[in-house]
C-alpha cells in the first residue's frame, strides 16, 4: 500500500543509512547509467552532480525527541485552538556556485529566527523565518542592495504584520525605487528576487 500523496512504497526489508536496502541497488544502477551517459554530454551543464548541495529547510516540533523522524508529515491545517503546543523551528542551509560567469553576481539570505533578527518591537507574536535568493545580472550591486534592504522595507511598512501581502508588495516597489535612485550603485545591474516569508505555522 502506498502512503497518500507520495510515490514511495514503504520499506519491507532492512534499512541502511536511511535507505531501504532493496532500493540501494536501483540507486547504484542509476548512478552507473548517469556516469556512462555523462561522457556523451560534453559541453552541456552538469546534471546530478554530487558536489552541488541544495538549500534545505525544515520545521520541527519544539522539544521533540531526537529519536523522532525529522521527515514526519505534519497536517497543513491548524487545529481550532492555538493551544496545540506546536511551535515551529526553522533550519536552513545554502550553497552557491558561480557558474560560467567571471564574477559571482548572486546573493541570498537565510534568517531562521525572524523574531530575534528584527527584535520584539515589530509586534511579531509567533516564530517566523525569511529566505531569499537574488539572481544578479550586469553586476552584483542590485542583488546585494536588495538582499541587504528588502526585509527592512517589509517590516518597516505600516501594514506589517497585519496585512503581510500588502507590506511585501510595497516593499518590493520601495526597493525598486530606492535602487533606481541610489547614485552610488551601478545602474546597469539588476536582480531577480525570489523570497519566502514564513510567519507562525
Amino acid at each position: 500500500m502506498m502512503v497518500p500523496e507520495t510515490n514511495m512504497l514503504p520499506c519491507n526489508g532492512e534499512m541502511e543509512n536511511g535507505f531501504c536496502k532493496e532500493d540501494l541497488s536501483d540507486i547504484e544502477e542509476n548512478q552507473e547509467e548517469l556516469d556512462q551517459s555523462s561522457h556523451s554530454n560534453i559541453g552541456k551543464p552538469p546534471r546530478n552532480t554530487t558536489g552541488m548541495r541544495h538549500c534545505i529547510s525544515q520545521a520541527t516540533l519544539a522539544g521533540a525527541s531526537p529519536l523522532e523522524s525529522p521527515t514526519q508529515i505534519l497536517p497543513l491545517k491548524s487545529s481550532s485552538s492555538d493551544d496545540s503546543g506546536y511551535v515551529p523551528i526553522f533550519r536552513s542551509g545554502s550553497y552557491s556556485e558561480i557558474g560560467p560567469k567571471p564574477n559571482m553576481e548572486d546573493e541570498h539570505i537565510c534568517i531562521n529566527d525572524l523574531c530575534k533578527h528584527i527584535g520584539s518591537s515589530k509586534g511579531l507574536l509567533s516564530p517566523g523565518a525569511f529566505y531569499g535568493v537574488f539572481d544578479g545580472h550586469g553586476g552584483i550591486d542590485a542583488a546585494s542592495f536588495t538582499q541587504k534592504n528588502l526585509l527592512s522595507f517589509i517590516v518597516e511598512d505600516t501594514h506589517f504584520p497585519s496585512m503581510v501581502k500588502r507590506a511585501i508588495r510595497n516593499a518590493f516597489v520601495k526597493a525598486d525605487n530606492a535602487l533606481a535612485d541610489t547614485q552610488s550603485l551601478d545602474n546597469t545591474s539588476g536582480t531577480t528576487a525570489l523570497t519566502a516569508l514564513i510567519l507562525g505555522r
